[in-house]
């Protein structure tokens, strides 16, 4: 029993490398072979909205890289939510705002990509213009279509300055509809939560007889949502040669999220993050450039390979290669990096464990000589023609013994002579014995 476990300890920690170094492989194989969708869709607002616009950029980098993007419309950021988190659609531009009244258990946030404001538009012809949100109270508003962000973030901040229903008309259209509904004098007020780059806001800038309401209250807003901030917008900055606006004009403003269903592929959701830095670092009237892309935490989980590459950039295979390319041969090299750790003390041990079998079996052979050596006087006939027919096995493996490693040259012929001389003691004690038995009969 001991020369047994003297055999095998030695093994266990070459096998257990041996196993690590098969699960390594086998998951390798299994994680190459889930290969990324070549096609998968994105939810947006309506069409002509600031999330729809960028979603066509979106989706014209992608077909330069090898993938179809699908553009969703939807009502807005509530349906987008709904959608991701049954597993409809892939990914999702939404308002990270006040409302949190939603299943979110599914979905994942990419990044903070863009800024959009709170705009307020109303009639200048009001019998009372308003100068606060409390203002607003016995009008008629249009606040957003239903699964709309705009209709969420607008029912709380209405309802928090005592703008309800109940005092007030609340029409529920799409902004479209609305600013139309706006211009023809059948509404007094428009909510709508979106960003500049939206040709419906500049639009309602310049429509004659519409103003925009300014928030001359933020830091009661912002002390009560962490997600919300001011920002001034600037005297002109929609256009110069108008000058609209014609003053200073505070808004409040929330980051617009790229988020994706937590199945999303990890080599799609990294390309999201890689073609949104594109489209989005240079900035815009609420942006500064490079602002964009940006962590947001807000309840949500992080992507984790998104979180990845907004700390660290892209990597340098991704500046160089095309990016299903670059993820790839990334991936590769990350599952390669634990097998090449585990395999190389294999490598590396293979020859001393070759040699450790070898010396295994001389010593073996050697403890089996000795034994007959110290024992084989008080052997009878039998018991001398059984060890002599073991040895002379054993001899003749050895002499056919050819491919004997260098090192171990000295060790097998010494063997060979010390069988051969073991042999001869054998037949000489065998050939007395038997000299014995015939004068004695």
């Amino acid at each position: 029993m001991s020369q047994i476990w003297e055999f095998i300890k030695p093994l266990i920690r070459w096998v257990l490398l041996a196993i690590l170094v098969l699960v390594a492989l086998a998951l390798m194989v299994r994680f190459l072979g889930i290969q990324p969708p070549r096609e998968f869709t994105i939810a947006t607002g309506r069409e002509g909205g600031a999330y729809y616009n960028f979603a066509q950029r979106y989706q014209q980098r992608f077909a330069e890289e090898g993938y179809t993007l699908h553009i969703r419309p939807t009502a807005g950021s509530i349906e987008t939510i709904q959608l991701l988190n049954s597993g409809e659609v892939d990914a999702g531009l939404v308002q990270n705002t006040l409302y949190t009244d939603f299943d979110t258990s599914n979905i994942n946030i990419l990044a903070a990509v863009f800024n959009e404001a709170l705009w307020i538009f109303y009639r200048q012809d009001l019998a009372r213009p308003p100068e606060h949100l409390a203002d607003l109270k016995g009008l008629r508003i249009g606040v957003g279509e239903e699964g709309s962000g705009t209709l969420a973030a607008g029912n709380i901040l209405l309802s928090m300055n005592g703008v309800t229903a109940s005092n007030s008309t609340f029409v529920t259209a799409p902004s479209s509809v609305a600013a139309e509904q706006l211009k023809d004098g059948e509404l007094d007020v428009m909510l709508m939560v979106t960003g500049a780059a939206s040709p419906l806001v500049n639009e309602m800038f310049k429509t004659p007889g519409i103003d925009i309401l300014p928030i001359s209250r933020g830091i009661a807003y912002t002390s009560r949502f962490k997600n919300v901030s001011t920002m001034l917008l600037g005297e002109g900055t929609i256009d110069l040669e108008q000058n609209i606006p014609s003053e200073n004009k505070q808004l409040l403003v929330v980051a617009a999220a790229l988020v994706a269903n937590k199945e999303l592929h990890p080599d799609l959701a990294r390309l999201l993050l890689i073609i949104a830095n594109e489209v989005h670092y240079r900035g815009g009237i609420l942006e500064d450039t490079r602002q964009f892309p940006a962590p947001l935490y807000n309840g949500l989980t992080m992507n984790a390979d998104a979180a990845r590459y907004l700390e660290n950039g892209p990597t340098g295979l991704e500046r160089y290669l095309p990016l299903w390319l670059a993820s790839r041969l990334e991936r590769l090299l990350f599952l390669l990096l634990p097998v090449v750790l585990i395999a190389y003390p294999l490598i590396r041990g293979a020859p001393s464990l070759v040699a450790y079998f070898n010396r295994y079996r001389v010593k073996r052979r050697y403890v089996y000589l000795r034994n007959v050596e110290q024992e084989y006087m008080s052997y009878d006939l039998e018991q001398l023609a059984a060890a002599i027919e073991k040895l002379e096995t054993f001899q003749r493996e050895l002499n056919e013994s050819v491919n004997v490693p260098t090192s171990m040259l000295d060790e097998y012929y010494e063997l060979r002579m010390h069988t051969g001389l073991t042999l001869d003691r054998l037949r000489t004690q065998q050939a007395a014995l038997k000299a014995t038995a015939q004068s004695s009969a």
